[in-house]
């Protein structure tokens, strides 16, 4: 459906949302008026917020679309109101040119924009490196890890060195696998209370500590994913000071959680990075109020639900985030911060982060936006999830707000 007309709606314009007012959406844009017999939708004071973009996208296929599919994706955007994402999938490689141009085959499909991680080595082995050259002229963003370890340093000084000739950014997720020595939480009272391996925080800030020597000694732009812990955010810190070109973000479930959920025994809350300690998490928070931390992430990381349907130790890693993160995470966010700095960390500065162009909301230009209410609570259900998986620790919680609708790219979703 490409037109639609949505009354008592408050849109967001100019940094902040006006008084319920009408939009005419045409072909994609915020029109002065629509066609006779558009269909109206009453908002009911809803918030138009400009479309997200999530960074940590994970589709799993091809190599494993047995889990989750690239449509299954993009139906968990629009449910969510994303109008794009950074794509790095840690069952597929893109580590030449030929399987770059595939996925971005696929997402023109979409009617989305999507940006890709090439990786740096290939198959994320740190053996070989990629043909980094070749995929930033084909169009990849970046370099990633795939969230493995990059442990290697030698291996890591020849891949940035390379890289560098670039001009992109390296992607990595801090995570020291010798220290991490099948740990599966955070090491701290509630791991010693459940009798589970821990995994320290010097397993990733001594491996963010060695990325960014390497990033001030050859003069490569980095980012850090999922940053979990206040250490890492003080090194961060400090290498700004010093010169480095360095950014970060925190995900959602890290915002809203730490690791006393663990007495649940939920091994949804079986993920990577760990929860961590109730300072840890007022840490990143007080990262997003100082300017820190450069975005929120989802890590959307689809697991079968019988890999979740075990006991604690056995599961799979990860969570599910699209569908439910702006319902989960628009109150507490915007009540602390402010709304127009939760719109930056949502979709703008996010965007940015992968080189892609933020939207925003304005009468006679491209319109992509999500609907919230914001005083209506909702309860997350296997329904609100596209395809079969709904690995989510927030699963049979109760949101704060809830998703209304999505407008993006011209196309209307209902949720």
């Amino acid at each position: 459906m490409r037109n639609m007309v949505l009354n008592n709606v408050r849109p967001f314009v100019d940094g902040k949302f006006g008084e319920p007012t009408k939009i005419c959406l045409v072909d994609g844009k915020w029109a002065d008026s629509a066609p006779e017999g558009t269909p109206e939708f009453d908002a009911k004071g809803a918030l138009a917020l400009p479309a997200l973009f999530g960074l940590g996208l994970d589709f799993k296929e091809p190599l494993r679309d047995d889990i989750y599919t690239f449509k299954d994706g993009v139906s968990a955007m629009r449910r969510g109101g994303f109008f794009g994402g950074l794509y790095e999938s840690s069952a597929n490689p893109i580590d030449d040119s030929q399987k770059l141009t595939a996925m971005q085959q696929l997402a023109s499909k979409s009617g989305l924009e999507f940006a890709f991680l090439g990786a740096f080595s290939m198959g994320y082995q740190c053996k070989d490196l990629a043909e980094m050259m070749e995929l930033a002229q084909g169009g990849a963003v970046g370099f990633g890890d795939g969230n493995q370890d990059a442990s290697r340093t030698r291996f890591l000084r020849l891949a940035m060195e390379y890289g560098s000739m670039t001009g992109k950014r390296f992607f990595f997720m801090p995570l020291d696998d010798s220290l991490r020595h099948h740990g599966l939480v955070h090491e701290g009272s509630y791991a010693d209370t459940l009798g589970m391996k821990g995994i320290p925080r010097i397993a990733e800030t001594i491996s963010v500590f060695r990325i960014l020597e390497m990033a001030r000694f050859l003069k490569v732009p980095v980012h850090f994913k999922q940053v979990s812990c206040g250490e890492t955010l003080r090194l961060i810190e400090t290498a700004r000071a010093q010169g480095v070109d360095v950014t970060c973000d925190v995900d959602i479930y890290h915002l809203l959680l730490d690791d006393s959920c663990l007495f649940d025994l939920d091994s949804h809350c079986n993920v990577l990075m760990p929860f961590r300690s109730a300072d840890d998490r007022e840490a990143l928070w007080k990262g997003l109020e100082s300017g820190t931390v450069n975005a929120i992430s989802v890590n959307h990381d689809p697991v079968l639900r019988q890999d979740k349907e075990v006991n604690f130790e056995d599961a799979v890693p990860g969570a599910v985030s699209l569908e439910i993160a702006l319902g989960a995470i628009w109150k507490p966010l915007s009540g602390r911060l402010g709304a127009a700095r939760a719109v930056e960390l949502l979709s703008t500065a996010p965007a940015q982060l992968a080189g892609v162009e933020p939207v925003s909301l304005r009468k006679g230009g491209q319109a992509s936006l999500v609907l919230l209410d914001q005083d209506r609570p909702t309860k997350v259900v296997p329904a609100m999830f596209a395809g079969k998986t709904r690995n989510t620790p927030l699963l049979g919680k109760e949101l704060p707000s809830s998703i209304v609708a999505s407008y993006i790219n011209g196309e209307w979703t209902e949720v």
